[in-house]
């Protein structure tokens, strides 16, 4: 019986690197939804340091003493209520012994940290904030407070954070707002057709005071995701880096942090164009603006809208790829030793809102690689 608990912790190692297959993850996520335990227990296995003796502990677990032990439970006694012994002695075993040992470890480690006054700090996950520049010039910041900013817009945060511009006058032209999200932030915000955006660390979105009575246009520079309010006699459009997105109320993500644009529909549909070509996006689907080229697939939406779902999502890509991501969502600077493989590819998924090291210790597990962070100066390295 031993073998199924190998199994199982094989299919974590699996979970954790992103390497699982189609029907690998069909069993992991059966084996996860059938005890709320077993969820709690690969939640305790990403949040772990020493991720790989974790596992092999787990993997290590003596399932077959288990079932020897209620079978001689079974044989001296009578009454026949084995099957729910059997069942609770592996439940016990495996489950608890493995919660026991992260539990204790965590705790020793805890203890470990708190006596060790080396220990550099840690760098916590990108924070809601943003600056807003204001059409006349002005810079405002937006914290979680409410801010009256001039006659034009007011700037309201609610219990979302979630920044809210409304137009108080009827202006004869169309005057522009740049929100700008630094490294190591993100923001949410309502425009005043009540279409939401969600703006990615290191972005730019450029937006009127009030929209066009005919279209509704914005700027991004950057990654959004965006939730556009339905208005057939004002499609709404999304310019980044001369593509233009037309939508009339749908979800979807563009990424144009350099050259390549990408355009992400979750639902509704869209149409994407580029120097007069253009073509539709159905849900699933992406549109990609490559080398002066313009194309489109099925998309990986657990890939493409990882960020927006609070998750890091690498597939197939390279540390350079990756250290990128960190950049923009931790503010750091990142430095490679010449030993270090640039064109090797990774793939791994893990929670967005935790501090770097945690991130760092994934990584670790996931790209064998070595990790030394000295204030915002992140350096890697081969092991």
């Amino acid at each position: 019986m031993k073998a199924s608990t190998n199994y199982i912790a094989k299919l974590i190692q699996k979970l954790l690197r992103g390497q699982e297959t189609v029907a690998e993850r069909d069993s992991i996520e059966h084996w996860r939804r059938s005890d709320k335990r077993n969820d709690n227990l690969i939640e305790e296995f990403r949040e772990a340091k020493n991720i790989e003796q974790d596992l092999n502990f787990f993997a290590d677990l003596d399932e077959g003493e288990a079932w020897r032990k209620v079978d001689a439970v079974r044989y001296n006694r009578k009454i026949n209520y084995w099957p729910f012994l059997r069942i609770a002695a592996v439940f016990v075993m495996l489950f608890g012994a493995a919660l026991f040992y992260l539990s204790h470890k965590q705790t020793n480690e805890s203890s470990k940290t708190a006596n060790n006054k080396t220990l550099r700090k840690d760098i916590l996950p990108a924070q809601s904030g943003a600056l807003l520049l204001l059409a006349d010039g002005s810079v405002v910041p937006l914290e979680n407070s409410v801010n009256t900013l001039d006659p034009k817009i007011v700037v309201a945060e609610t219990k979302g954070e979630v920044a809210t511009a409304q137009a108080l006058t009827t202006e004869p032209s169309i005057e522009y707002n740049t929100l700008v999200v630094p490294k190591g932030h993100f923001y949410k915000l309502s425009l005043e057709d009540g279409t939401q955006v969600w703006v990615n660390a290191n972005s730019q979105l450029k937006f009127p005071v009030k929209f066009d009575k005919n279209e509704r246009r914005v700027i991004l520079d950057g990654e959004a995701y965006f939730e556009v309010s339905h208005d057939t006699k004002r499609p709404f459009y999304v310019e980044s880096k001369g593509n233009e997105v037309k939508v009339l109320g749908t979800h979807f993500n563009i990424n144009a942090y350099n050259a390549d644009v990408r355009t992400t529909l979750s639902s509704g549909r869209v149409q994407v164009s580029h120097s007069g070509e253009s073509l539709f996006l159905e849900p699933g689907e992406y549109a990609n603006f490559v080398s002066g080229r313009l194309s489109k697939g099925k998309a990986d939406l657990e890939h493409d809208l990882s960020w927006h779902n609070n998750q890091f999502y690498f597939k197939k890509e390279t540390i350079v790829e990756i250290a990128s991501t960190l950049s923009k969502w931790y503010d750091i600077q990142v430095k490679f030793k010449q030993d270090v493989a640039l064109n090797k590819v990774y793939t791994g998924n893990f929670k967005r809102d935790v501090k770097l090291s945690e991130v760092l210790e994934m990584l670790t597990y996931v790209c064998n690689l070595k990790f030394e962070l000295n204030g915002k100066e992140l350096t890697i390295e081969n092991k």
